[in-house]
């Protein structure tokens, strides 16, 4: 159980939101006002806008960090970004459609707003300077789409390159009471934690961190959608390497994501789970070295979170599904059967917490302002949708509410809370017994346990085969009989989606979440799975890459006594 850390180590306030009235916030009212006042002249220009919005994103960013018991980095930074998206043509075809042949230029016109506490008048002529540069460019960039369409062969989905307004227009403030901490107890509480790692001359590099990414989100549009959205994640982390003698790097790391100081985890639970970590790694580094193999594997929970996101995940997301440029996976296969009918997956943006943990991919408006739903993406195997920003492809029209971007990017279809449920579930006692049975009605001398993964990549483009690579950092052998298990490092695994899917032969009823961080086209964004230990009947694995680094000549330095 989670042991909340007590109120009267950190001075803070709460975190809970509130509604503002949309319609008193002078921010959004300049946004729209200026929206209102140029969109009349651009519509009438050749070509014609015909769409606009703005989007200021404010806010700061607290980041300190730690090494050996002293405090190595102590950053406060404060940004706001203005994006503008302007789309001249029509939603048939408009300037943001990619070019066949060509890399084409995902972000969006943005201006770093030096001035933005200034006053109503500054904000003005921000925002009309901005303008007509975005505007100029979009309409160069039209033409160059006009052209490469009139020349190349046409796409295999024709769909809009924009969908209609939003079914119901989006008025949206909430605020966050405003965040304030103790500095000096967390630079002290960073400093204990890391001075765990002294005297530990296996370790050559090891840091704990703490960050609070606190922002809010401004948006408005010419189709009169307008929001205030607040974000705040704070997280608390650890890594700590070696390196092996034939050249391997080997690591070990944590995170707890918490959007309240109040659900830090406490002072007992991390020292505990730091202790545990430094004797993985020193197991690790005079671990056996993983053969090949193909053969029966578990995921834990947190693992098979990752394992989805990565491979299943970016081929969901539907803005894909009509490049022709994309591999297509699953993009002709919906109510067919693409994974084991053991599995439904969700995408759940609305849910703030899973057992009491908090959700980073959590939000409630997207970066377009369409509110977010939840999306049945397969149910019992079956492919039932994918997800949708304001990018129509066939069959699906409009936007459920997953069209997000990090600043100085244009949105587009993107995970956020992605739920991986099983319809039947057993003990993880009874999966790791199904894990030995497989193991013997196999004839394999070992199957494996895979406990924690760092991320990995998928390949979606034609170019390229579709296959993924995900990299696990802590497996376990083990074996069909009595014999202990047994960790061994490097190990990656590697496979294809429609393969690897449809091998799921069990699932544990231990659901646990992977909170990090996922790049794409339109940035990097927050975002979460949820998922319980699988039984998978056969995966491949294969050796790690290997530096051809030498361990250092003088031992690590063992920090101040």
């Amino acid at each position: 159980m989670r042991k909340f850390i007590s109120s009267t180590l950190f001075i803070f306030l709460t975190i809970s939101s509130f509604a503002c009235p949309a319609s008193k916030e002078p921010m959004l009212n300049t946004m729209q006002n200026e929206i209102k006042r140029s969109m009349p002249v651009f519509k009438k220009q050749n070509p014609p806008v015909y769409f606009m919005s703005y989007m200021i994103t404010s806010g700061k960013e607290y980041n300190y960090a730690s090494s050996l018991g002293k405090i190595a980095n102590q950053d406060i930074t404060e940004s706001a970004i203005l994006d503008i998206d302007v789309r001249v043509g029509s939603e048939k075809m408009d300037n943001t459609r990619p070019l066949k042949g060509y890399s084409f230029n995902w972000g969006g016109q943005t201006s770093t707003l030096t001035l933005l506490k200034s006053n109503d008048k500054v904000l003005k002529n921000i925002l009309w300077q901005a303008t007509e540069e975005a505007v100029k460019q979009a309409q160069s960039n039209y033409e160059k789409v006009k052209s490469n369409a009139a020349s190349v062969a046409k796409r295999t989905d024709d769909s809009d390159d924009f969908s209609a307004p939003l079914p119901k227009k989006t008025d949206f403030c909430a605020e966050l009471e405003p965040f304030t901490f103790n500095e000096q107890e967390i630079i002290s509480l960073i400093n204990e934690y890391s001075s765990l790692f002294k005297g530990k001359d296996f370790i050559l590099s090891s840091r704990v961190y703490f960050s609070v990414d606190d922002k809010v989100v401004y948006f408005v549009d010419s189709q009169d959608n307008k929001m205030k959205r607040p974000q705040r994640l704070m997280r608390l982390g650890y890594e700590l390497e070696t390196l092996n003698d034939d050249g391997m790097k080997l690591s070990r790391n944590n995170i707890y994501d918490f959007n309240t100081l109040s659900k830090m985890p406490s002072k007992q639970q991390v020292i505990k789970d730091i202790k545990k970590s430094i004797e993985e790694l020193r197991i690790l580094q005079n671990a056996p070295v993983a053969e090949p193999f193909h053969g029966p594997v578990i995921l834990s929970g947190r693992a098979a979170g990752v394992f989805f996101h990565e491979i299943l995940g970016h081929r969901m997301e539907g803005n894909r599904q009509k490049d022709d440029e994309f591999g297509q996976t699953f993009t002709g296969k919906i109510n067919q059967e693409v994974i084991s009918p053991l599995i439904s997956v969700y995408d759940d943006p609305t849910m703030k917490t899973f057992n009491d943990i908090d959700l980073r991919g959590h939000y409630l408006y997207d970066d377009e302002a369409a509110p977010s739903q939840k999306v049945t993406l397969i149910e019992n195997g079956i492919l039932k949708n994918f997800l949708m920003a304001r990018s129509p492809i066939k069959n699906f029209a409009q936007s459920n509410g997953h069209g997000r971007k990090a600043a100085g990017r244009r949105a587009i279809s993107r995970m956020g809370v992605t739920y991986v449920k099983a319809s039947k579930t057993i003990t993880p006692e009874e999966l790791k017994a199904k894990l030995k049975e497989e193991i013997k009605r196999q004839n394999k001398p070992y199957g494996l346990y895979i406990e924690d993964i760092s991320g990995g990549f998928t390949m979606i483009d034609t170019s390229s085969p579709q296959a993924f690579k995900v990299n696990p950092l802590l497996v376990y052998k083990v074996y069909p009989d009595n014999r202990p298990d047994e960790i061994i490092r490097g190990v990656d695994i590697v496979g294809t989606p429609l393969a690897s899917f449809n091998k799921i032969i069990a699932a544990g009823n231990d659901y646990q979440v992977f909170n990090g961080s996922c790049g794409a086209e339109s940035g990097w964004v927050p975002v979460s799975a949820i998922a319980p230990s699988l039984l998978i009947s056969e995966l491949e694995i294969e050796k790690v890459h290997k530096s051809s680094a030498k361990l250092p000549v003088l031992p690590a330095p063992k920090g101040d006594k």
